[in-house]
């Protein structure tokens, strides 16, 4: 009876066992078949990358023309000797000029006087002339504002701040004939330019405006 009693225990600690296991391996099969977790649909989307920005073209600055423009003086003949009361040895004081022909789109004028053999030493800036003017008297004032024509600026020369505006030629005795350039600028701009600036500013305020430039020549030696 004893041995009876034993065998009918295992029996059922086996089946006990048996089901405990069939349970466990349900809720892990059902574990392992629960969806993954979809995302919450209020969750803000990630942002698009944004591209790069595609490069501005460069628009390349005006090549000039420097056949189509005249540049002319009542006071001197191109190439010719420039009289001597537009020099230091005279009154000093600037030449009349007039211009024609200037390209379509000009906006303002510009005139730089220099003297090439004395490594373009600058003796005249002036700017803000408007494109409705096609000359300048002469013995403009040395203002750095001018009233006529209204508008335009000059600037200083290579001599500093001691003398802006238009001061005469004036070279070394015995360095030959030099050759006073008068350099007209038609310019797609007006210059925001100060008055007084001086010659690195009025070249470098001019780069890449110019369209169109001549030159008018008057010669000069001091003996």
């Amino acid at each position: 009876m004893m041995m009876q009693c034993n065998v009918g225990s295992r029996v059922g600690i086996t089946i006990l066992f048996t089901a405990m296991m069939c349970v466990i391996g349900s809720v892990g099969f059902a574990q392992s078949q629960t969806p993954p977790k979809q995302p919450d649909p209020v969750a803000p989307k990630p942002e698009a990358p944004v591209p790069p920005a595609e490069p501005k073209p460069v628009v390349p600055a005006p090549v000039p023309d420097e056949t189509t423009m005249k540049l002319e003086s009542d006071s001197f003949v191109n190439g010719a000797e420039l009289p001597k009361e537009f020099t230091e040895d005279g009154e000093g004081k600037s030449p009349a000029l007039k211009w024609k022909d200037a390209p379509k789109g000009t906006v303002s004028f510009a005139i730089m006087m220099d003297d090439p053999n004395a490594r373009g030493f600058v003796h005249w800036t002036i700017w803000g002339i408007p494109a409705t003017q096609n000359m300048l008297p002469a013995h403009i004032p040395r203002d750095l504002e001018l009233k006529d024509p209204k508008g335009a600026c000059q600037g200083l020369t290579s001599w500093g701040s001691e003398r802006p505006g238009y001061w005469g030629s004036a070279p070394p005795k015995g360095s030959g004939v030099h050759k006073y350039t008068f350099t007209l600028y038609a310019l797609d701009e007006n210059l925001t330019l100060e008055p007084g600036a001086n010659v690195k500013k009025f070249k470098k305020a001019i780069e890449g405006h110019v369209l169109a430039k001549t030159k008018l020549v008057g010669l000069y030696e001091r003996k």
